[in-house]
């Protein structure tokens, strides 16, 4: 399954799915990919930043970030979690209005994390002879920025527009 295509039915576009099934696909492709994710790319970015640290291209500030990128991440899905895909789920859309802006004023600031991570890394671009581990690094780092832009685009454009009839605006780095 692609990250368009509906969880049950490969052959129906992601948006004709249900409230249910799309909830359902935003949870397992992406709240869970990006719990595994961010963690393994904090490892990978801490051992560039001790064995490169004096490479000029060395991604000073990665670590802190995507420290602070998972924080902020994990914090905005549990919400998302516990408060708002339930009342969703449950037809709850008038209800779910307010917190439906809170959820695309963060996917705003999720983009001005993506912005910074694309600054941090040279858009995510490798120096030359990089070492196996930085490599690994950024082709993670570049999965993630790809699957938050559509994880956003997924909630804001599709899911949220259900709620409040509003499409995203939001900017990528």
């Amino acid at each position: 399954m692609t990250a368009t295509t509906h969880p049950q039915d490969p052959n129906i576009h992601i948006t004709e799915a249900s409230n249910d099934a799309l909830i359902e696909h935003i949870l397992t492709r992406f709240h869970d990919v990006h719990r595994e994710q961010l963690p393994e790319l904090i490892r990978l970015s801490q051992r560039v930043e001790r064995v490169h640290g004096s490479h000029p291209q060395c991604p000073a500030g990665l670590t802190a970030h995507l420290e602070c990128t998972l924080a902020e991440l994990e914090n905005h899905m549990e919400k998302e979690e516990q408060i708002l895909f339930p009342m969703i789920a449950r037809g709850m859309a008038a209800m779910a209005t307010a917190p439906v802006t809170v959820m695309r004023e963060e996917h705003e600031a999720h983009s001005v994390a993506l912005a910074r991570l694309s600054r941090i890394t040279n858009n995510i671009t490798l120096p030359e002879n990089a070492c196996n581990t930085w490599s690994q690094l950024y082709l993670g780092l570049q999965a993630f920025r790809d699957d938050l832009m559509q994880h956003i685009h997924l909630e804001n454009d599709i899911l949220f527009h259900r709620v409040d009839g509003r499409t995203g605006d939001v900017q990528y780095g």
